[in-house]
């Protein structure tokens, strides 16, 4: 039990480090059906547009462990295009199984730069190590996990051959995510946290001229960020 028996809304802003596994990417269009095996990803999370992001979470006064939140976060994805890979099916109706560059074949760049862009909806638990929540150095802190649901909303900036895809899509998914943290009240109702999140987005995205791309993108993230916290 805590002294903080209250309701509880939080709006939380964070940035940080992303990372992302290597995954299969298949292109379909027309009578090409590509397979590239294992290609690497650039996060680039501190170029402009940077990867950030925004929470806004809620802990019940009856049950002060457990919460819920909405999150939103701006991750990126950059394929390496000019990475040697393996590359099968059929290209244009003619059979390929060979290592090549990603982009000596139709497949000339795909990005995600303006964002993966996932909105999740979380279910939260923390911990008092403390016992309560107070003005001592362990009363301040509260260490928290959670998981989620959601869906993407992936900006495609796909080249391939000379047709170019640029343009956001809606309802890319499903995309899961866990997160772990802690949370330090700084002043009174300003609180700072560091988390490691983890994300999963089944990306399928539709190309310009017909056809899809798709991927399943991991995104380990690093976050710092500031949140306000609310008693109800």
């Amino acid at each position: 039990m805590t002294s903080n028996t209250n309701a509880e809304i939080n709006l939380a802003i964070y940035g940080g480090k992303s990372f992302i596994d290597n995954s299969d990417l298949n292109l379909t269009q027309g009578n090409t059906n590509l397979n590239y095996s294992n290609v690497s990803w650039e996060d680039n999370s501190f170029d402009e547009p940077a990867f950030y992001g925004a929470r806004i979470g809620y802990w019940f006064n009856s049950m002060p462990n457990w919460g819920v939140s909405v999150d939103f976060a701006h991750l990126k994805n950059y394929l390496v295009d000019s990475e040697t890979v393996a590359v099968n099916g059929v290209q244009n109706g003619v059979p390929i199984n060979a290592n090549v560059p990603i982009n000596s074949t139709d497949l000339k760049e795909f990005n995600m730069s303006h964002g993966v862009n996932t909105l999740t909806f979380n279910g939260h638990y923390r911990w008092f190590p403390a016992g309560q929540r107070d003005e001592t150095f362990l009363g301040r802190m509260q260490l928290y996990t959670g998981l989620g649901i959601g869906f993407a909303i992936p900006h495609v900036e796909a080249l391939v051959n000379s047709e170019k895809t640029y343009e956001y899509q809606a309802g890319a998914g499903p995309a899961f995510n866990g997160m772990l943290g802690i949370n330090y009240d700084l002043y009174k109702f300003i609180s700072g946290f560091a988390e490691y999140k983890l994300t999963y987005v089944d990306v399928e995205d539709d190309l310009i001229g017909g056809g899809t791309i798709s991927t399943d993108t991991v995104n380990h993230q690093l976050i710092f960020g500031l949140a306000v916290h609310f008693d109800m």
